[in-house]
């Protein structure tokens, strides 16, 4: 037996259903949000981990993702000398600045290689930092 396939009917944009300019306004005003957010949010996971892991700026100075980039000497020294959840939220943290250095950190943990083996041990607060930075990530 063949299964039978309806037709699809797709409906286009006409003029009168243009994207207007205040939908544009709020796409960039929700851009701006995430940017703002993702920022409170590695701020946060910064202050979590200690300033000394980020740089060259601290949270209090910061005005944006930038001045707080992971610096790879620091935490590369201090790493394996972390608690196991302490590594699990540095890697991750680290992973999205540079995903190559995140697996290479995830590499050196015991835990599963996944999201979810890699955040199953945080504590509530660092769990909720990684959501809020997984939601308004728009790539470094």
């Amino acid at each position: 037996m063949h299964k039978q396939y309806l037709p699809v009917t797709m409906h286009f944009a006409t003029s009168g259903d243009a994207m207007h300019k205040d939908n544009i306004l709020n796409v960039l005003q929700q851009s701006d949000e995430k940017h703002t957010r993702f920022l409170q949010a590695w701020k946060r996971g910064v202050d979590f981990l200690g300033s000394h892991f980020f740089g060259p700026e601290t949270p209090g100075t910061a005005s944006s993702k930038e001045e707080l980039l992971p610096l790879k000497d620091v935490v590369d020294a201090a790493f394996e000398q972390e608690s196991e959840g302490e590594e699990q939220f540095l890697a991750a943290m680290v992973s999205f600045y540079d995903p190559a250095w995140g697996e290479e950190l995830v590499s050196r943990i015991v835990c599963h290689k996944s999201l979810c083996g890699l955040t199953f041990d945080l504590d509530h607060e660092c769990t909720e930092i990684v959501c809020e930075l997984l939601l308004n990530y728009e790539g470094w």
